[in-house]
């Protein structure tokens, strides 16, 4: 017997969001997080399960909330992540509107890379990467070659994502990595415990893009019947 719609969203959606929300609250308290660092993290459980399902409302209010995750960002010195996090304000407003304008029910019409347009993708990502990390080190950043690849990836990720290519969540999915890797090294090798509300929600984040991967693509499929 088939499990239905509802039933397969509280159990792969609702719940992992309420057990994430309950543990980031846990950790916050422990390790007396300061309330703006943690207060971003509430809003980005809601607005993680708007986009995996293509529900460009999703943009809109993490825009709205990336204003927030910046100034915690400033604190933790992830510079990278930083102008990833500006830079993705604007992409964010300028894709609810695209989207909105070619809109197929809540979300949009996707499009995909040929294999050609893949192997120059990588090419590129990977030249500003060396780039990128090369500045940051000099800037003082830390952790700079982690932070250099996931402001690359944001980068790439929020500009495909605003031509709804179905590709922009996989590199989602390697940043996601990127950023727990981050996150790790801020908490465990830097000793900033408190930091260990994010490393949580990075896995929350990671698991919902791997979602928003397989959903994008399924609608990709519909739209192409």
């Amino acid at each position: 017997m088939k499990m239905s719609e509802k039933k397969k969203a509280i159990l792969f959606e609702y719940i992992p969001m309420a057990l994430t929300g309950i543990i980031i609250l846990v950790c916050a308290i422990v390790f007396k997080q300061m309330f703006i660092k943690v207060l971003p993290l509430f809003f980005s459980l809601l607005i993680m399960l708007l986009n995996s399902r293509a529900n460009r409302i999703g943009f809109l209010l993490g825009a709205i909330n990336s204003c927030i995750y910046i100034i915690g960002y400033l604190m933790e010195g992830v510079y990278g992540t930083v102008a990833s996090t500006v830079f993705g304000i604007f992409i964010m407003l300028i894709t609810y509107f695209r989207w909105k304008n070619k809109s197929y029910g809540k979300a949009t019409i996707f499009r995909r890379f040929s294999v050609e347009g893949r192997v120059i993708l990588a090419l590129v990502l990977f030249l500003v990467w060396m780039a990128t990390s090369f500045i940051l080190s000099k800037m003082g950043g830390t952790a700079t070659v982690i932070d250099g690849l996931t402001m690359v990836l944001g980068f790439a990720t929020n500009i495909l994502t605003i031509v709804a290519y179905v590709e922009a969540p996989f590199l989602n999915i390697i940043s996601g990595v990127c950023q727990f890797a981050l996150w790790v090294q801020i908490v465990f090798v830097n000793g900033n415990y408190a930091a260990i509300t994010y490393l949580v929600y990075n896995v929350y984040c990671t698991y919902m893009i791997v979602r928003t991967f397989v959903r994008w693509r399924k609608l990709y499929k519909e739209q192409k019947r």
